[in-house]
């Protein structure tokens, strides 16, 4: 074998292997690449009106947004992937107190209230909240705690809440700091998870999710 026909096969198997490396590495870029953020943007603060039930009071809905970030420019010819079907859980863990942990399957703000459902519907939704879907460059809002403003304590919110008056008793945060952790499950294999910190005050202008 000639030494040109050598090194002619040898040229093409690297570049034929070095196109396999980039095509594997475009691949694992395009899956969804998801951020959690805490923001004063994200919350809700609410006064309702009839024919609410909580007609005439204040809550406020404190929440996190959750990201599926676009490619930067210089590669934004890479289509990212939609992070398909999202799921949370949230787990909320008083600062100072052994053994005081609390999780809950997260709530979409996006997806439909379960007072707007018929009761064997509702029913199914309290135990499997329904996911949502990313698109590149868009983001989710995704309950976290809410609090009324005549109460000291606030209560953790998900579908399960609307059976409990907003208030369920297994997910209450009284007075002081919680470490939260979020986690964000999708279909497409990826996961993250990120901490917050928040201070339950009694007004609810004192209250506060941040960054951990």
């Amino acid at each position: 074998m000639s030494w040109n026909l050598i090194s002619n096969v040898i040229v093409s198997f690297s570049a034929s292997f070095v196109a396999v490396l980039v095509s594997l590495w475009i691949e694992r870029k395009r899956l969804p690449k998801i951020d959690i953020v805490v923001g004063e943007d994200a919350n809700s603060d609410n006064t309702y009106s009839s024919p609410n039930a909580h007609a005439g009071e204040r809550w406020k809905f404190f929440r996190v947004r959750v990201i599926n970030h676009k490619f930067p420019i210089p590669l934004s010819w890479i289509s990212r992937q939609t992070a398909e079907n999202c799921t949370a859980e949230v787990t909320f863990t008083k600062v100072g107190a052994t053994g005081r942990i609390m999780s809950m399957k997260g709530r979409w703000a996006s997806t439909l209230e379960l007072a707007y459902l018929p009761a064997e519907q509702a029913f199914i939704k309290v135990l499997f909240p329904d996911p949502v879907s990313i698109i590149p460059g868009a983001s989710e809002t995704l309950d976290i705690f809410t609090k009324y403003e005549e109460d000291k304590e606030a209560y953790g919110w998900n579908n399960e809440s609307y059976a409990h008056n907003w208030r369920h008793p297994g997910y209450i945060l009284e007075r002081g700091q919680y470490e939260i952790k979020v986690k964000i499950t999708t279909q497409n294999g990826i996961r993250a998870m990120r901490i917050f910190r928040c201070q339950i005050a009694d007004k609810i202008e004192n209250t506060t999710l941040v960054k951990y």
